[in-house]
């Protein structure tokens, strides 16, 4: 007898990364890509990292009713940016994860200097999808 494949519940990584950076450099005028400390970046940066993505409403065969994805947004400016580009494309950021029904669990703020001259801001985002939920923009 074949074993059935049981489902993940309704976030996929991919999909939400893809529209995610699509709109917000759309939005601003960063670019969303992952920051190298030592490399050639162009900022502002802004990096969207799967922190993770916990599981429930598990039924007996394993089958997952829910996840509740953790994600955080990073953005990066040189030191001449400072700040004020990192707060404005944050709240940018901000506003499209909350469109898509994330809750800000933390930030986004001023973290700790990563390398010198640059400037990082943070902002932790999660939301409960149920099984074979689509994402979609409520705003």
């Amino acid at each position: 007898k074949e074993k059935e494949v049981i489902p993940m519940a309704g976030f996929h990584w991919e999909e939400f990364y893809r529209i995610f950076k699509e709109k917000l450099e759309k939005m601003t005028d960063c670019i969303v890509e992952p920051y190298v400390p030592s490399g050639e970046n162009r900022f502002p940066c802004v990096e969207a990292r799967l922190i993770e993505n916990p599981g429930s409403g598990y039924d007996l065969e394993g089958g997952e009713g829910a996840c509740s994805p953790l994600i955080e947004v990073r953005v990066y400016c040189g030191s001449t940016l400072g700040d004020t580009a990192c707060c404005r494309v944050s709240e940018a950021a901000r506003n499209l994860m909350l469109s898509y029904g994330f809750q800000c669990r933390n930030g986004p703020g001023k973290a700790e200097e990563q390398s010198p001259g640059v400037v990082r801001w943070a902002g932790r985002y999660q939301r409960t999808f149920g099984n074979s939920e689509e994402l979609e923009q409520y705003e």
